[in-house]
């Protein structure tokens, strides 16, 4: 064990929380809203038949007149706390079966930005609404949900302090409208919708409302606590309620689905339902019987021929719902710019492994990429007290495999994951956490279990937050492993922020069988500064984002190594956006990309890259961007990229990007100890075509093509006995064999029809064509005209899937 990284993880670790000790929150009994400057506000309940709104986007019904509006909004983005240029009123009330809020905003009519898109689409510069629930009431987790001009509905859930996800969709309602002085918009957002504590008496939520103005490219809040502020959900102001029992709430999903595959020339037709089922405000059940999971969504289009896997994230409704219980640190999402997570659901359902096969007999390419299907899976989340929990549970079908004219059969994998963190606030803590996560996969080849505690805590103020986790792995292939990291983070004020990442992982540690790992045997140090600043004359804003990283393995090889590197991008004043970074990577060793047949030093690499986007809220804007990079043993990559979008209607877009990339002298591992530097082309081609008929109806057709034409060049072969620091890979003569030149193609087409028939209820229609393999050398022209005409999948799914409940 190298202990210098390992001694100041453990002692940052034992620092923190040696002197912790949990407490519970006292609870008020005043039904009004606590501003932050010390005014008070009431907040007025009404009978659900009293309130009688038609949640339509007007606010022509009488009991909004009846409610005092809020009127702080200041801008938060750029951070200067400006003052709005246009009114916002808020208006919020709530009944014994859940949360009104409506926004009346003024805006000039000519200046108003519309774009329909599908749900859960955070990507358009659009004009849009915004509220956050923290239902917890004391920043643990919260729920925000988005609406933009048109109906367009968004959704997912907060975890401390700023951690926005979109896994999460609710059955909420909400609907904006045009007005002859701007716009409005109203929600309704059911208590049964959202987890909440059990409590007597008052309750406490907390609140956060957003707008955005795209042809300002601003974004308004209250209360205005920007991104580069050091607190969020701590300090968001609490709603005081009374009369909020919820009552249980149930929910059916029946689906019916109809696939054909048109190269086996096969109909499949499956039938199953979800159940979701909430007895009380703090504990929510959910089960699946034969789910049809991910047959009307696809993955994006990436190359990846390094030992690295790539994350791909969650889709599926089912395991959405309620995920963020297990969510155990940021790194489980990846949002402080590292990944590694105890549950990844896209585990469940992945590829089955592969059956035993004589002599002489390997699986058809189809074959191999097939899902294993599901038998049933079932979800429990709740909270007692401050300790919030959850258990999940799937069980995979035996899967059937062809190969040789013969069929063979392979076990599917048994899934277990349960979890449970005690969190509070006090003794100078805004927020403090201790948590407890396990998972087990089981397998009649190999079994795999995990056990983690995770810690968290917050300083009042949020100048000092910390996050980490201490993990044991237990695998049959593997044996036991151990890691640790903790990740710091000090803000001394608005725009200015430290980032401190330690991590020690052994070489047999191992969260692969359910969870995510970039890799291991690490000792790692990363800091990261974030420079942020606003309100300036020659521009808007810039952000400056330079970091250092130090890695090494368990035999003191620098694996990884980044020193000095500047990332930035600028905001210009007629809102087009500067992205530039440059990037040096002294000498290292690679230990992972000769798979697993020894460690070779790679070259001091220089890398660089500059982009250039307009104004996405314009009806036609572009980006363009080039970049350079060094290559393992020398050589360099030049690319370079361009993209269009045209919106010519609010409910119609138009969008296609092309980039190239030359790369010479791109290493690659062949087999043994032997390598080859190539000689490469890449084409990658997007474009894509999205009308909506209504903000409920969307025909979208996505076109994604990457093509490689590699040519052998240089060939390499690395010692097998060589000391590290003499690891370099000697040049040698090309190895007796065929040629090691070669043509890759991946494809993705889909041409999908949705309708939302009612909140989460859909109708699909979806064709897609996919194709991703690697093939003798051929011309680009060639290689896509395989890919599109002898693809490796072809259906066509028809599903429908319609909520029944209260």
């Amino acid at each position: 064990m190298n202990l210098r990284v390992t001694i100041p993880v453990l002692f940052i670790s034992t620092l923190f929380y040696s002197c912790v000790t949990f407490a519970q929150s006292s609870v008020g009994s005043a039904v009004e809203v606590s501003l932050r400057d010390g005014s008070a506000l009431t907040l007025q309940q009404f009978a659900h038949s009293e309130a009688n709104i038609d949640v339509d986007g007007h606010l022509n019904e009488s009991v909004w007149s009846r409610i005092a509006p809020i009127e702080e909004m200041r801008v938060i983005d750029p951070d200067t706390l400006e003052e709005t240029s246009h009114s916002t009123q808020v208006r919020i009330f709530y009944t014994e079966r859940g949360i009104y809020v409506s926004f009346n905003m003024e805006q000039p009519a000519d200046s108003i930005v519309q774009r329909i898109s599908g749900r859960d689409n955070r990507d358009l510069d659009r004009d849009s609404v915004s509220i956050t629930l923290d239902t917890s009431g004391q920043g643990l987790f919260a729920y925000w949900m988005t609406l933009a001009l048109g109906d367009n509905q968004a959704d997912g859930t907060v975890l401390p302090e700023r951690n926005y996800t979109t896994q999460w969709d609710g059955a909420w309602y909400g609907a904006t409208q045009q007005t002859s002085t701007g716009w409005s918009a109203e929600f309704y957002v059911p208590w049964g919708q959202m987890a909440m504590p059990r409590e007597d008496g008052v309750r406490r939520i907390g609140v956060y409302t957003e707008r955005k103005v795209a042809y300002l490219n601003q974004t308004w809040a209250w209360p205005a606590i920007p991104e580069s502020s050091s607190i969020f959900m701590s300090n968001l102001p609490l709603l005081e309620l009374e009369g909020v029992d919820v009552r249980q709430q149930w929910s059916v999903f029946p689906y019916v689905s109809s696939t054909f595959d048109e190269i086996d020339s096969d109909v499949d037709y499956k039938a199953g339902f979800d159940v979701f089922w909430r007895p009380s405000s703090n504990f929510q059940m959910t089960a699946a019987a034969n789910p049809d999971f991910g047959s009307t969504e696809s993955d994006n289009v990436v190359v990846n021929l390094t030992a690295s896997e790539t994350f791909f994230p969650e889709k599926r409704l089912f395991f959405l719902e309620g995920q963020e219980v297990f969510n155990t640190t940021p790194r489980s999402t990846g949002s402080n710019g590292k990944r590694l997570s105890i549950v990844n659901t896209r585990r469940i359902g992945a590829r089955p492994r592969p059956p035993k096969l004589p002599a002489g007999v390997s699986l058809p390419t189809r074959e191999r990429i097939r899902p294993a299907d599901l038998l049933g899976a079932v979800k429990a989340t709740g909270q007692v007290g401050s300790v919030r929990y959850g258990v999940m549970t799937a069980i995979e079908d035996e899967s059937q495999f062809l190969a040789g004219g013969k069929k063979y059969y392979q076990d599917g994998r048994d899934f277990a994951a349960f979890r449970m963190i005690y969190e509070g606030s006090g003794n100078g803590a805004a927020y403090r956490g201790l948590g407890y996560i396990g998972s087990l996969v089981q397998h009649p080849e190999e079994d795999a279990e995990v056990h983690a505690v995770d810690f968290h805590y917050l300083t009042v103020g949020g100048r000092w937050n910390v996050d980490g986790q201490i993990i044991r792995t237990d695998t049959d292939a593997d044996g036991a492993g151990s890691g640790i990291f903790t990740d710091i983070v000090y803000t001394p004020r608005q725009g200015i922020r430290h980032n401190f990442q330690l991590t020690y992982l052994d070489d047999t540690f191992n969260v692969n069988d359910f969870g995510f790992q970039e890799r291991n045997d690490s000792r790692e140090l990363w800091y990261r500064f974030e420079w942020v600043k606003s309100d300036l004359k020659i521009v808007r804003n810039f952000r400056f984002t330079p970091f250092l990283r130090y890695e090494e393995n368990g035999k003191g090889d620098r694996t990884n190594n980044a020193f000095p590197v500047l990332n930035g991008s600028i905001t210009l004043n007629n809102l087009d956006r500067i992205n530039v970074g440059l990037m040096y990577f002294p000498k290292r060793y690679d230990d992972l990309n000769s798979f697993g047949h020894g460690t070779f030093a790679t070259t001091a690499r220089l890398n660089s890259n500059f982009s250039y986007q307009t104004n996405t809220a314009r009806p036609v804007s572009y980006k363009f961007g080039v970049s350079t990079s060094g290559e393992f043993v020398g050589g360099d990559s030049e690319g370079a990229n361009v993209g269009v979008t045209w919106r010519p209607q609010d409910n119609i877009a138009l969008s296609t990007e092309l980039s190239y990339d030359n790369r010479d002298g791109w290493l690659l591992w062949q087999e043994s100890q032997n390598f080859t530097t190539f000689q490469a082309d890449q084409w990658r081609f997007d474009a894509s075509f999205e009308y909506y008929l209504t903000a409920k109806q969307q025909l979208s057709v996505n076109l994604q093509w990457v093509g490689i034409e590699a040519e052998e060049d240089e060939f390499y072969f690395l010692p097998a006995n060589a000391i590290t620091k003499n690891r370099d890979l000697v040049k040698t003569t090309k190895p007796i064999g065929p040629d090691d030149s070669f043509g890759l193609s991946q494809l993705n087409f889909q041409v999908r029809y949705r309708w939302q028939i009612a909140p989460l209820s859909d109708l699909f229609v979806v064709y897609t064509k996919g194709d991703n393999r690697r093939s003798a050398l051929m011309a680009f022209d060639e290689l896509f005209e395989n890919s599109w005409d002898n693809p490796l999948g072809s259906q066509l799914v028809v599903k429908l899937r319609y909520r029944l409940g209260t």
